[in-house]
């Protein structure tokens, strides 16, 4: 007799040493929240032979399950597909922030799940597919692919002021331009920074921090916002130059301090 199954346990309960005898059995152990949204890794096809025996298959997997532990804190990975970028991005306890990474890579992580489960089956599990068919190329990519919605993330998530950062984003000059305003300027009567000033501090502070240039123009723009939000203070273009008295842009009232911070 043949059934299909899509449960995460067994008739002698779950936990024991039998209860790990089927694949969807072995993933639930390891992904228990993934299992409980997503549902059961496999259909698994039971066929109960002489002798009380029992043969199981595994014969079609749940896309959604495997593409929602290709990020699992419980292995140490937060993975991320930003929308934006339409790139997948890792983090692990050893790194710091966000770094690009390939689908590729991702499809080796799921096929080591496959193989993992393999050899922990019994012998009632036929695992031919666990180790060729679901291993497959056409397969692994219809899992990242999968990935891109079960694993998206929109502009907020490496945002200025959003707790994830990623390696060289373009949001990281605007990070250190609010560090900058947040920190290193205060108001003060009789203060002026022009904008020429505010840039030669930014690039000694992005060259410092290895960010990488930033266009002036670029620059002025987020600047202009940034100034604006933590001090309240607008642009002026009507700024008298101490030497050639010319008008420049500049916000009055603004002083940088701090300075030793230059200096280093």
């Amino acid at each position: 007799m043949q059934t299909l199954e899509l449960t995460t346990t067994q008739r002698h309960g779950f936990g024991e040493k039998k209860g790990m005898n089927t694949p969807n059995a072995f993933f639930h152990a390891k992904f228990a929240g993934q299992t409980e949204q997503y549902g059961a890794a496999f259909l698994e096809l039971r066929e109960d032979l002489a002798l009380g025996k029992t043969k199981i298959c595994p014969i079609s997997i749940n896309l959604d399950f495997f593409a929602s532990i290709l990020s699992d804190p419980g292995i140490g990975l937060s993975v991320v597909y930003f929308e934006p970028d339409m790139q997948f991005y890792f983090n692990s306890p050893f790194q710091p922030m966000y770094r690009p990474v390939s689908p590729e890579k991702l499809q080796n992580l799921y096929r080591g799940f496959l193989i993992k489960c393999a050899e922990q089956c019994q012998s009632e599990v036929n695992i031919l597919n666990l180790f060729h068919e679901f291993r497959q190329e056409k397969v692994a990519r219809q899992v990242t692919n999968r990935a891109k919605s079960v694993l998206a993330a929109d502009q907020s998530f490496f945002s200025p002021t959003s707790a994830y950062q990623r390696e060289r984003g373009p949001e990281l000059h605007e990070r250190l331009m609010r560090n900058l305003c947040e920190t290193m300027l205060e108001r003060r009567e009789g203060g002026c920074l022009t904008v020429t000033q505010a840039y030669q501090i930014f690039c000694r502070l992005s060259e410092q921090r290895q960010l990488g240039p930033l266009k002036r123009s670029m620059f002025k723009a987020v600047m202009r916002d940034c100034v604006m939000e933590v001090h309240g203070l607008g642009l002026r273009r009507d700024v008298p130059d101490e030497v050639t008295r010319k008008q420049q842009e500049a916000w009055k009232g603004l002083q940088i301090v701090a300075r030793e911070v230059l200096a280093g």
